[in-house]
């Protein structure tokens, strides 16, 4: 028994010191390669110009004498008859001072028209609402400078997401009047703000030179400051802010880009 001991310690302690001759396999750091991609998407020196363009047109109700106005399949608004137009341009600029990485300056024009004719709301059989001859228009124009980086998907010249922080100043004048015996009751408001948003998105090449791109905004930190008049008479300000963090559907932005190479990166004739 002494002797089997003896002989298992032996092989124990001859095991141990044959694993700690052994040189330690060194570990490789884990990098996903996000920071620096080996790919050049767009190089540097390049310049770009797109823009985003929407326009929307609605006309509710025909509003010749025996219409009875257009109803919103709830059936909580009915009869309506009206008119709502939509009318945004963004032309927008890039030059890359590195590889894949741009600063970006922006423009956005907005203009909304809504004219309402006559319209019923109806939460219960005894609590129901009517409003008419009620017009709303709005005026913003707005620029931003931002910086953009974009990340070609593997090693692909063709795909590759965008990340682009965004500061923002905007300006809008809003108007609103309700007509009552032949006069007008309504308000007139200046409204300033600024804001901060990450806008990532998605870029593809369809062509060299051109591409389309699509993004939303995840995040964003605005101020907000509103002049209101009513009737040309009473005057009144709201000041506030907010931070938004999600998918914010109503910032989707589309369009298209054209991107000029330096002479260094134009391909030979």
């Amino acid at each position: 028994m002494n002797k089997f001991f003896i002989v298992s310690a032996a092989l124990a302690l001859s095991c141990g010191i044959l694993a700690a001759g052994k040189e330690a396999k060194p570990v490789e750091p884990f990098d996903r390669g996000i920071a620096k991609p080996s790919t050049v998407f767009i190089p540097s020196g390049t310049s770009g110009g797109g823009f985003t363009f929407s326009f929307t047109n609605y006309k509710l109700g025909d509003q010749f004498e025996g219409d009875i106005g257009f109803s919103i399949p709830t059936g909580l608004v009915n009869g309506l008859k009206g008119s709502y137009n939509t009318f945004k341009i963004a032309p927008s600029y890039e030059y890359f001072l590195w590889d894949n990485n741009a600063i970006t300056a922006r423009i956005s024009y907005g203009r909304t028209l809504l004219d309402v004719g006559n319209a019923n709301l109806s939460i219960s059989d005894d609590l129901s609402f009517s409003v008419g001859d009620y017009s709303y228009s709005s005026n913003s124009i707005s620029a931003s400078l931002g910086l953009k980086n974009y990340m070609p998907i593997g090693t692909s010249k063709r795909f590759a997401m965008i990340i682009e922080g965004r500061l923002t100043g905007g300006y809008s004048q809003n108007k609103s009047y309700k007509l009552e015996e032949g006069l007008k009751h309504g308000t007139y408001s200046d409204v300033y703000s600024a804001s901060f948003d990450f806008v990532p998105g998605l870029c593809v090449f369809v062509m060299n030179n051109v591409a389309v791109t699509a993004q939303m905004g995840v995040f964003g930190i605005s101020l907000r400051k509103s002049v209101q008049t009513e009737n040309q008479v009473g005057k009144s300000s709201l000041h506030g802010g907010n931070t938004s963090f999600g998918l914010n559907v109503l910032s989707v932005e589309v369009g298209t880009s054209f991107y000029i190479l330096d002479h260094k990166h134009r391909p030979s004739k």
